[in-house]
């Protein structure tokens, strides 16, 4: 009788441990997001700060979230989103009426699942007492075989502006492990969905460029270890598909960045409006000569 197949666990999302403090902006922390609440759609777009509220809920629950448990944090942990309690309040009352679309395999073949991103939750009436919050589920069992995943790092995180670079932001830290592969096509419609781009909205080409694509992507130049670009793919007139590209930068590079990072939010807040630090010319993907 053959042997059953040994699964490596150590390969599973769920085995890679998060790093540092995340629940302080001033402190160097990772979270581990699977990649599979990367890549969602969100029926109802969530706003940056819900995003980042989510992303601390999962880091809290890590250790034990592919158990159906409730999960216990202290409302003072979600302070580092800069949200009082009745922004966070209004925040968890999205998160649980969300639903989003979630690419899952299943027997070899892909399929869509709707399910909800966060379960029942029981917040304390005392200003500094605790929130109980549950995953769902049918969310669980998703997480429970992720084998793809995205290390954030939190000091980029609060420093974001726009909900657009944070989606960007998870997008490719979900990808920069893949060996021998920095560029990805999207159609228009796959973009917007990823980007969490309300529908109805920025839904001429020039506008999603201009207000989302190019404001996300600035963002990251000057904040994160890698740049991003984005190169449309027009049939005649139109612009079908869009080309995300992502590299390293060099180590003065990084540097800046981390410079940056570590400015009074003031002041850093100034610079990413003001365009400083200047930005290096980026590579030309379409010449074949062109350094990778």
């Amino acid at each position: 009788m053959s042997q059953p197949a040994v699964v490596d666990m150590t390969f599973r999302t769920l085995a890679q441990k998060g790093r540092g403090n995340p629940f302080d902006p001033a402190n160097y922390g990772e979270i581990v997001k699977p990649g599979e609440l990367v890549d969602i759609v969100e029926l109802s777009p969530l706003t940056l700060a819900d995003r980042r509220i989510y992303n601390l809920l999962i880091a809290n629950a890590w250790e034990r979230i592919g158990e159906p448990i409730i999960h216990r944090i202290a409302k003072s942990g979600l302070k580092g989103t800069h949200q009082g309690n009745e922004r966070v309040e209004s925040s968890l009352l999205r998160l649980m009426g969300t639903i989003a679309i979630v690419t899952i395999r299943k027997d070899g073949k892909s399929y869509k699942r709707r399910v909800q991103l966060l379960g029942p939750s029981d917040e304390s009436l005392e200003k500094d007492g605790f929130l109980h919050y549950r995953i769902p589920e049918e969310l669980i069992e998703i997480l429970r075989n992720s084998q793809v995943y995205a290390r954030l790092k939190t000091q980029v995180m609060y420093c974001f502006e726009s909900k657009y670079a944070l989606c960007l932001y998870e997008m490719i830290e979900r990808r920069i492990g893949l060996e021998y592969k920095q560029k990805e096509e999207f159609t228009i419609e796959e973009l917007r969905g990823l980007l969490n781009v309300p529908e109805g909205k920025l839904e001429r080409f020039a506008d999603l460029n201009k207000y989302c694509l190019k404001v996300a992507v600035e963002e990251i130049n000057k904040l994160c270890p890698f740049y991003v670009d984005f190169t449309p793919i027009k049939n005649g007139r139109k612009v079908e598909r869009v080309a995300l590209h992502w590299f390293p930068k060099t180590s003065s590079g990084k540097r800046d960045a981390q410079n940056l990072i570590d400015q009074h939010s003031i002041v850093r807040r100034a610079k990413l409006r003001g365009g400083f630090p200047e930005m290096p010319v980026l590579v030309d993907f379409n010449t074949p000569t062109a350094q990778r």
